[in-house]
């Protein structure tokens, strides 16, 4: 027996192979007289102008259309598929849309980091230049002190001054006449002193002398040299006045020496330096050829005299004052060579051998001048005649 069905909805449920589904979704009903197409059923066709063709395909579009009930279960799975293979893709295109975004986000903040991180050294930069500018600033404030030839190391507020929050400088006032000017020794031909000095850092005699002889090729163009140890020094006449001083035989230097790194360019100087890491605090080429006794310290003023290091440091202690302090308002300078020579136990020949290498004031001083703020700070070394007017520069260097 065959049942008609108004539509598919009652189909599903009386097989009970599916939920039943909304009105909104039903499949509209069609009688069974109008499951004819236009074509088959037109006014014009023949199977209209034939009545018993018309009730047969009647008959049969009933009978395979209801009967079936598999075809009414398959076309609703196939519904069913339908649905699903659309929320399949609407959930494909949502996550690709969701990578997309997400892809989006990281690059615009990977673009935001690298921006800050760019800008966050750019600040750092721009503070540190600020500051070493500012320090710099600072040191040549102070360097506006300490060349003024009226200061000296005893006016410490004028050298050392501090300033709210962090910032300070400090100057030192030093004498180039605290070290031996290695040009003037060897116009005097004072290889003796040179000699002592590298034997005192414990440099083979040897590697001395070779030395010696390449400082003295140096500055006289490789031209032929007095070997060392020839040398003979001649005193200068005194004078019924007091002792005068002496002046040194010597000789022109065809090619001296313009800094005092130069040094370390000479044949053999290797020695010296593995030695004496430090060697060149002990030389100058700025100076005047002199030795400053009221600046120098003992060991420099017990090398140039030839004294005992207990006779030069008893002359140093007195230069100090009562509370042993250099730099204090109780120094007591020397100011005449009879006080020097009397304090260092030398007689008037002696004396006279080694006055020429000694003063008692210096001519070039070096100033040294640090500006601090914070972490900075910057050095600036002036060598000048401050006495001079104008100041003579001889050089500045920063650091």
């Amino acid at each position: 027996m065959s049942i008609l069905y108004k539509n598919l909805h009652d189909a599903l449920a009386t097989l009970g192979s599916g939920p039943a589904l909304p009105d909104s979704v039903r499949p509209k009903a069609f009688p069974a007289d109008q499951l004819w197409s236009k074509r088959n059923c037109g006014p014009d066709s023949t199977r209209s102008r034939h009545p018993s063709r018309r009730m047969a395909t009647a008959r049969w579009v009933n009978e395979n259309a209801l009967t079936p009930l598999q075809s009414i279960v398959s076309r609703h799975h196939g519904l069913h598929w339908t649905v699903a293979s659309t929320e399949h893709g609407r959930r494909t295109q949502s996550g690709s849309a969701l990578l997309l975004v997400l892809f989006t986000l990281l690059l615009i903040t990977g673009l935001i980091l690298s921006a800050l991180t760019f800008l966050e050294s750019g600040v750092e930069d721009y503070g540190a230049l600020n500051h070493q500018f500012r320090a710099r600033q600072l040191a040549r404030s102070g360097l506006a002190f300490g060349l003024n030839p009226q200061v000296t190391n005893q006016d410490t507020l004028l050298l050392n001054q501090k300033f709210k929050p962090n910032s300070e400088f400090h100057v030192v006032i030093s004498s180039e006449s605290t070290k031996l000017n290695i040009n003037s020794l060897l116009e005097q031909q004072r290889d003796d002193i040179l000699q002592t000095l590298f034997l005192q850092w414990n440099v083979p005699l040897k590697a001395v002398n070779d030395v010696i002889n390449g400082l003295k090729k140096w500055t006289n163009g490789n031209q032929e040299i007095q070997p060392v140890g020839t040398n003979t020094q001649q005193a200068a006449p005194s004078q019924e006045a007091g002792i005068q001083t002496g002046q040194q035989q010597g000789i022109e230097l065809v090619r001296p020496f313009m800094a005092v790194s130069e040094m370390a360019e000479v044949p053999g100087f290797g020695a010296v330096i593995a030695a004496k890491p430090d060697w060149a605090n002990y030389f100058t080429v700025w100076s005047d050829g002199t030795i400053d006794v009221n600046l120098a310290d003992a060991s420099m003023i017990s090398l140039v005299t030839g004294v005992t290091l207990a006779q030069s440091t008893q002359l140093v202690r007195h230069i100090w004052g009562p509370d042993g302090i250099p730099f204090t308002s109780d120094d007591q300078p020397y100011q005449n060579w009879n006080d020097v020579m009397l304090q260092l136990g030398m007689s008037s020949q002696q004396f006279q051998i080694v006055q020429n290498l000694l003063s008692l004031s210096s001519s070039v001083d070096r100033v040294d001048s640090t500006g601090t703020i914070g972490k900075y700070s910057t050095t600036i070394s002036v060598v000048a005649k401050r006495t001079s007017i104008p100041v003579a520069y001889l050089l500045w260097q920063e650091k």
